[in-house]
């Protein structure tokens, strides 16, 4: 069964279809090196140029954050956790939400280093509830959605409960430009 995506890469928004192997989009995309998009519809973040469709094989740890829906997953493996507001930091992007922290945590997460907060997690850490904001064209945008994935590994910062805050068009103001050549290629040899 084919599940709607969107993924962030440093400089695009790729929009497709990817079949799901597993319950949940999450723990597919945490059990895979890459995945292929059929008919991907391929956004540059930094120019004006028309959208690309194409196939596209694109390396999970590429990916910065994932827009998703559907289902949350089998009840019976869900582990009973605490929630935190939390905004994370990531290469030209700020993800608001709220963090889920296993419980027992003592007096949960203090540090903002996200290899401290994030550390043990999946590559691919789920915030609910979240808001992701960053640079179109050099105008500041935000999309809502149930659940984004933020990529651990691109996390630069963390701010977690009060110092999480509410403005991140700011914070996506300040960060510094990525300028990366175009990453849409198609490996399929599709014609």
């Amino acid at each position: 069964m084919p599940v709607d995506l969107i993924a962030f890469t440093a400089d695009s928004r790729i929009h497709g279809a990817i079949p799901l192997a597993d319950d949940r989009i999450s723990d597919m995309l945490n059990s895979v090196s890459r995945i292929v998009i059929r008919g991907a519809v391929i956004e540059s973040l930094a120019s004006d140029a028309p959208p690309q469709i194409a196939d596209l094989t694109l390396a999970v740890g590429s990916i910065v954050a994932v827009l998703v829906t559907g289902r949350r997953g089998v009840d019976s493996r869900r582990r009973k956790t605490e929630l935190h507001r939390a905004r994370v930091g990531l290469t030209g992007f700020v993800v608001a939400g709220q963090l889920h922290i296993p419980v027992g945590t003592v007096d949960g997460p203090v540090s903002a280093d996200p290899a401290v907060v994030l550390a043990g997690r999946d590559l691919l850490v789920p915030l609910t509830d979240a808001t992701i904001t960053y640079d179109r064209l050099d105008e500041p945008t935000s999309e809502q959605f149930e659940t984004i994935l933020v990529n651990r590994a691109h996390a630069t910062w963390i701010d977690l409960d009060d110092a999480a805050g509410d403005d991140d068009g700011e914070l996506v103001a300040d960060s510094p430009r990525v300028y990366h050549a175009a990453m849409a290629k198609d490996f399929t040899r599709a014609t």
